[in-house]
Parts: C-alpha cells; sequence; structure tokens
C-alpha cells in the first residue's frame, strides 16, 4: 500500500517510508511535509520501485518488528545500481548493539537510535538536498585539501580527482582526523573521541565497520589501499 500525503506535489523531494507502524508513518509525514518533503508509506513488494524515482532522497526504515526484512530491503537497494546511491536511514530501538553493526554491513547510511529528536533526521535530509545545489566559493564552503584529497565540511564531500562521494557525518570526521597525520597509528579510542559524542558508548566492532566501509570507498577511488589496519593498536592512513 502507498499513501500519499493530501496535496503532496510531485516535485516535491521524497522520502520513503517503511514500517509496520501506520502511527509512525502519519506522525512523520505531518513533520516532513512542514519541511517541505514528500512522504510515501511503501511496502515489501513496491520498495525497489518506488527508490528509483529520480525526486527520491532517502528511504527510512523502521526496524522495530522486523529487522530481518529491513537489513534485506536494504541490500537489494544497495545491490541494484540504479538505487545504489539512494541514502538508506534506519531508525531503531536502543541497546542493540548488534543490530546496528548488522545494519552497517547491510550499507545502510545512517541510524537513529529511538526515541530520536525529529530535527536530526530533518536536519539529514537538508544535507542531502543541499548537496544537489551548485557549490560556492572555496572559501565559503569550508573546502581544504589534505594530501591527495579535498574534503568539504558542509557537505561531508571527500574528492580525488575527478571522483567525489557524500559521507556520514561519523565517517568524514573518522577521515578527517586519519589525514591530520598520515602514517600515525590511531588508536580506535581516539577515534571514538573524535568522531562520536562524548559518553556515547561505542564498541571496537563498531569503529571497525565504519573505518571498513572508509576504506573500501576511498579504494574505489584511488584504485589502491589508503588506510591499513595495526593488530592490536588501530588504522592508519598512508601514501606511497
Amino acid at each position: 500500500m502507498i499513501i500519499q500525503p493530501g496535496g503532496a506535489s510531485c516535485m516535491k523531494p521524497s522520502v520513503f517510508f517503511w514500517s509496520q507502524s501506520p502511527d509512525l508513518y502519519l506522525l512523520f509525514s505531518h513533520i516532513l511535509a512542514t519541511e517541505g518533503f514528500k512522504s510515501v508509506l511503501a511496502s515489501d513488494e513496491n520498495l525497489e520501485q518506488l527508490a528509483a524515482q529520480p525526486s527520491v532522497v532517502a528511504i527510512l526504515l523502521d526496524t522495530e518488528n522486523n529487522v530481518e526484512r529491513a537489513l534485506e530491503l536494504c541490500g537489494l537497494i544497495k545491490a541494484n545500481r540504479a538505487t545504489a546511491h539512494v541514502r538508506v536511514l534506519t531508525l531503531m530501538p536502543g541497546g542493540n548493539e548488534q543490530q546496528h553493526l548488522d545494519l552497517l554491513r547491510a550499507g545502510v547510511d545512517e541510524t537513529f537510535v529511538r526515541p530520536t529528536s525529529p530535527g536530526k533526521i530533518l536536519a539529514y535530509l537538508h544535507s542531502v538536498v543541499s548537496g544537489g545545489k551548485v557549490p560556492k566559493a572555496r572559501g565559503e564552503t569550508g573546502i581544504f585539501d589534505v594530501w591527495e584529497f579535498s574534503l568539504e565540511t558542509g557537505r561531508r564531500l571527500v574528492r580525488h580527482g575527478s571522483k567525489e562521494a557524500q559521507l556520514s557525518p561519523t565517517e568524514f570526521r573518522l577521515l578527517s582526523l586519519l589525514l591530520q597525520a598520515p602514517g600515525r597509528v590511531f588508536s580506535r579510542s581516539e577515534l571514538i573521541s573524535a568522531a562520536w559524542p562524548p559518553n556515547y558508548i561505542v564498541q571496537p566492532r563498531t569503529v571497525d565497520v565504519h573505518v571498513g566501509r572508509l576504506r573500501r570507498l576511498l579504494e574505489q577511488m584511488t584504485g589502491r589501499p589508503i588506510i591499513r589496519t595495526v593488530r592490536s593498536s588501530g588504522y592508519a592512513v598512508e601514501f606511497d
């Protein structure tokens, strides 16, 4: 079933919401509408098809009652070349580190632990939308060059030659720290302090998953390994 809020323009950026809770969808559809987004309640059967629409900004998966299916759907979206670029966000219950890791491995771009402030999700969505705007002058956008890479803080972009990619907030902070001192080994505790909020409980495996995703992305951009693992110590960036 697809529910479209009345009066939503097809030209508005779309957020597809997958959940078994109609009440939660109605709440988010109202919040999204006030910020200029069109919201659509998607089903298992039509989510992949909807994700291919040009107006899509993100897909929001509610894992409360069926995390296994959410993992499957994320995998399908990320494996399809037509939809792999679409941002996949998840709402998940707190206190489940393993579920968080499973979602990251499936390709989820950002997770929000319930209860969460809608403002955090809206800020993320607006950052995705603004990523399509014409860039400002270099001095106005927080762009700085670090070795072979160019980082743009406002949109969390990393560029290498003609290639660019938008990182999650956590991965952007990790990369920014690693690039500060190529060759230096940063411990997991240092990476946690730099990339996560204070007093936020982060397991070492969570760091490994985020760094692993970042490593694969940089290898795709450069054609060679950039981040190396130092056993029992941490991670370092190295340039040949």
